[in-house]
């Protein structure tokens, strides 16, 4: 049994190092540099529930594209703050940022997804960036998303932003989102055509009107707590393409200040992102303590070793610290994610399984106001593809 443990611990971290260095090749090769300042209509919608704090870096931002055709779409979310008072001031003298009422949340909506859907009700692009209140966009953020949709040919096109830290607390907590790159090819998105394989992160999204028009819009995910994903998801199995990239250049953000509410954050989507199985959780939950936090800690604490001999451990660790090394230096993560790395898939257990329980099986997570938990009988993505459905395989 030992030696089948030991030859599955090194297997599987040369999963993660081929998977990791792939990625950022993939990354470096196929992610284009902003060159089209002009064409398309796009209309960019943020939606903004209590945003205060960010809503005016973030639409100031965008108001200094140097892409020429846009819009800014504000969706004010029922916010109780001062954003709605903040984003009517910009718009002074300013014609291209529209402030939109999302109005009383219907029953069996989720708020965001709502949000996005009144936004894209009024929008006037060929192009939708959907984007988060608490990023900040770079001049040529609209240049790069018509650029690499042009490029890729994607009818839905994501990236990995810039991620900005405030404290230790959510230094080993946000790098969490750099684990699908030890795990999912991504270069194989538009390359599949089953929509388990897709992927979007909702701080950037570009989308093609017409692909988002023939999805139905957010009708068919309206409940989604994950509406990147099932976005994603719901275009690749009506046969649209699905291309996810490198797009720190496009646009930074800051997602959470400090630890709790680090944990917090993602603890109230992650069940759902990993399509809401609790048999996902156990496998991950595994993988994660038997391949990344045992190994390193047998070996600062021999006695949870059990035997195991210590050279295999420890050519398994190097091989992960390496590879983790190349993510931290590729995805600009903070030193301390380094250094303490079983730190960071530490907590990746525990807001897995605490989102399991509050999300899944529990009452569900306060969100800005809002009880929110994952519907019965959902899954991030359907069971599988249609084969050439609506013949739109691009």
């Amino acid at each position: 049994m030992q030696s089948v443990f030991l030859f599955a611990l090194l297997a599987v971290n040369g999963w993660f190092f081929v998977t990791a260095l792939s990625n950022t090749l993939y990354f470096r090769r196929s992610t284009s540099t902003p060159r089209v300042k002009g064409g398309p209509f796009v209309s960019v919608i943020v939606p903004a529930r209590n945003e205060e704090d960010s809503i005016a870096g973030c639409v100031g931002s965008l108001l200094k594209q140097d892409y020429a055709d846009y819009e800014v779409i504000v969706v004010d979310d029922g916010s109780t703050d001062a954003t709605a008072k903040i984003v009517t001031a910009l718009q002074a003298g300013e014609s291209r940022l529209r402030l939109v009422p999302a109005g009383t949340l219907p029953d069996g909506w989720l708020g965001k997804p709502h949000a996005l859907s009144q936004g894209a009700a009024v929008a006037r692009g060929e192009v939708l960036l959907f984007t988060d209140a608490d990023t900040v966009h770079e001049p040529e953020s609209l240049s790069w998303a018509v650029t690499n949709l042009r490029d890729s040919r994607a009818d839905i096109l994501s990236g990995y932003l810039t991620q900005d830290y405030t404290a230790l607390g959510d230094r080993v907590i946000v790098p969490v989102l750099y684990a699908m790159m030890l795990m999912v090819p991504l270069y194989l998105l538009p390359r599949t055509r089953n929509p388990r394989h897709s992927f979007a992160i909702g701080q950037y999204v570009v989308v093609r009107r017409e692909a988002f028009d023939g999805i139905g819009g957010l009708e068919a995910i309206k409940d989604s707590m994950v509406e990147d994903m099932s976005m994603a998801s719901r275009m690749k199995e009506l046969g649209y393409r699905n291309v996810f990239l490198d797009a720190k250049k496009a646009a930074s953000c800051r997602m959470y200040r400090g630890y709790r509410d680090a944990f917090e954050g993602i603890e109230r989507p992650i069940y759902s992102a990993v399509g809401g199985r609790p048999v996902t959780v156990i496998a991950l939950t595994v993988l994660a303590s038997g391949v990344i936090v045992w190994p390193a800690s047998s070996l600062i604490v021999p006695g949870l070793r059990f035997g195991v001999p210590a050279g295999p451990i420890a050519f398994s660790v190097v091989l992960f610290a390496v590879q983790w090394a190349v993510l931290v230096w590729d995805r600009n993560m903070p030193l301390v994610a380094f250094v303490l790395y079983p730190l960071v898939f530490l907590n990746l257990i525990l807001i897995l399984n605490a989102s399991m329980l509050s999300t899944g099986f529990g009452p569900g997570v306060l969100w800005k106001g809002r009880r929110v938990r994952v519907p019965d009988g959902f899954a991030a993505a359907p069971e599988e593809c249609p084969a050439d459905s609506a013949g739109k395989a691009k």
